[in-house]
């Protein structure tokens, strides 16, 4: 793999594809939030899931929905009234690209990197 001074690759005559994270888990209590997250319907969906079958709600976010998973999750506390608390982490997911040459697209190569990551546990008070 071609790379620059800097051991970069060269974004001139490679491209690069982000592999999407791997899950932490698949239940449906835990929710994803990505840059292209409909926080209103994902409010909605937490509030029912609080209401009705889950004492407890995951809610995840990477890189730069991290913000946007706090504010989500707070605004969900926030419209329970102090019948829901939260709990916050804070990691580092390893992601995995794969480059691309674009002068032979037979050769590739991956790199590694780290991703800030949130992940907040919502789940009822006790009374």
């Amino acid at each position: 793999m071609s790379t620059t001074p800097s051991k970069r690759f060269d974004e001139k005559i490679n491209t690069v594809n982000r592999r999407p994270p791997v899950k932490p888990c698949e239940e449906p209590n835990h929710i994803y939030i990505t840059r292209k997250t409909n926080v209103e319907s994902q409010a909605k969906t937490a509030e029912e899931m609080l209401n009705n079958s889950f004492d407890e709600i995951y809610i995840h976010g990477m890189g730069a929905s991290v913000n946007k998973a706090l504010v989500f999750a707070m605004e969900v506390e926030r419209k329970f009234g102090g019948s829901v608390k939260s709990d916050i982490q804070t990691s580092t997911v390893q992601c995995t690209d794969d480059i691309v040459s674009l002068l032979d697209l037979e050769q590739t190569d991956t790199r590694h990197r780290s991703v800030s990551a949130v992940h907040v546990h919502l789940y009822r008070a006790a009374s």
